[in-house]
């Protein structure tokens, strides 16, 4: 070991110890080759969203792909959907998951991998998959969030993520200690129903009762709209969801390409299907983003947001940070291998809105974030297509960008994974 440093390395400790890390290692003259100018953009994508301190990045992308064509058929220049009304449904969803799971694995050992992943660290969480969006949309539809707003609990969710973790818990040793002394299935499904009441109770104290109807008016055309959040989403958006195809890049030992995964116990809505997801190369994944694009189509798409990011400034570039100067050291490791080892994974979801051409190939991206608009140029962000190449896993594509083998890959029966695979990490 050399433990003979560099008559600088004080100098550089120095800086760290005032600036952090990534201000030190931040390279200002890359920066000049991430501008936020695209030569391909999606239209009238309205305001920047601000999910604030929760963990519902994956809703707010969907809705804000959603709203394009709402916002469309309206005629208005903006709109927003209501985030909260469709985490109401998502958390009881998810309890509802969560003592199923219970009621399947009574018998399962308290100290097993299964107990410990499904039902110890199940529980309640904001995160999610495009599978969980677009089965919460499909029960439930939409409404502007006018209708329902924002609250404390859903802006700031981690207080009551804790109540109804502790409900959740405090329920699920219930129906496994009946179990052991000999209630039925028949009465622990009962039991079930009472609990899933408690859990509805304190999502209503939290977030409000979710509507049955509303009214919505808009000035541009002075007309309104009276009905259900799924008459809404029919007339409004009518997107047919299942027409989506969920692509992966994760080019990891077990992975390959061309065929249709899903990851067991990866679902919120019981009876809906699981996540899944068609592994493709990132060529495949480019071409059908840039032709999406072209055809004014927004994505949803999830990344590794926190490696070699700059979340104040909005840059989404592995060449803005040069860690590699800093600390005299590589820092390449291959995607795969970062998955294997945990170092990256899908951590947050946004939506991919442009994207900039030379000669036809992409070297940056334009990506709507939902973190507000203090951040980024005014919420958005820009990702250099070598930051595309190393942290972009999952994008979400209307099958009609995709070739032929792609869409017959996504109807194949999926090769199931575990609950702990290395692609399971949940938004």
């Amino acid at each position: 070991m050399n433990l003979h440093l560099s008559s600088i390395y004080p100098f550089l400790g120095h800086s760290l110890s005032s600036n952090g890390v990534f201000n030190a290692a931040f390279d200002s003259e890359e920066t000049r080759n991430v501008p936020f100018t695209f030569s391909n953009e999606v239209k009238d994508i309205g305001s920047i969203t601000n999910q604030k301190q929760s963990g519902r990045c994956w809703m707010f992308s969907g809705l804000n792909v959603l709203r394009i064509q709402a916002m469309k058929k309206l005629h208005v220049k903006d709109l927003e959907l209501s985030e909260s009304y469709l985490m109401f449904w998502d958390k009881l969803e998810k309890s509802n998951y969560q003592l199923e799971c219970v009621l399947d694995t009574l018998d399962e050992p308290d100290n097993s991998r299964v107990f410990d992943t499904v039902i110890v660290s199940g529980g309640q969480q904001d995160g999610g998959f495009w599978a969980f969006f677009t089965a919460l949309v499909k029960k439930y539809g939409v409404c502007p969030k006018s209708v329902m707003p924002e609250t404390i609990p859903s802006s700031a969710s981690n207080e009551m993520d804790v109540v109804l973790n502790y409900k959740l818990a405090q329920f699920s040793s219930k129906l496994r200690a009946d179990h052991r002394a000999g209630v039925s299935l028949d009465d622990l499904r009962k039991e079930k129903e009472a609990m899933l009441s408690e859990i509805y109770k304190v999502l209503t104290i939290c977030l409000g009762k979710p509507v049955d109807t509303f009214t919505y008016e808009w000035k541009e055309k002075w007309e309104s709209f009276t009905g259900t959040p799924k008459e809404f989403y029919d007339k409004f958006i009518g997107l047919d969801l299942d027409e989506y195809i969920v692509l992966t890049h994760a080019p990891a030992r077990g992975f390959e390409e061309g065929k249709n995964y899903a990851v067991e116990y990866a679902l919120n809505v019981v009876g809906t299907p699981l996540h899944s997801f068609v592994t493709v190369s990132l060529e495949t994944l480019k071409k059908a983003a840039i032709d999406s694009i072209k055809d004014d189509q927004a994505m949803w798409f999830d990344c590794d947001v926190t490696a070699l990011s700059m979340r104040k400034e909005g840059f989404l570039d592995d060449k803005v940070l040069d860690l590699t100067d800093l600390f005299q050291s590589d820092f390449e490791f291959d995607k795969g291998e970062s998955l294997i080892f945990r170092n990256t994974a899908a951590n947050h979801a946004m939506t991919l809105v442009g994207v900039n051409l030379v000669d036809g190939k992409p070297n940056r991206w334009k990506v709507e974030n939902s973190w507000g608009k203090d951040v980024g140029d005014g919420g958005i962000f820009v990702m250099s297509d070598s930051w595309f190449d190393k942290f972009v896993y999952g994008l979400v594509v209307n099958k009609k960008y995709l070739p032929e083998e792609v869409i017959e890959a996504s109807k194949q029966e999926p090769i199931m994974l575990p609950a702990w695979s290395v692609v399971s990490k949940i938004k």
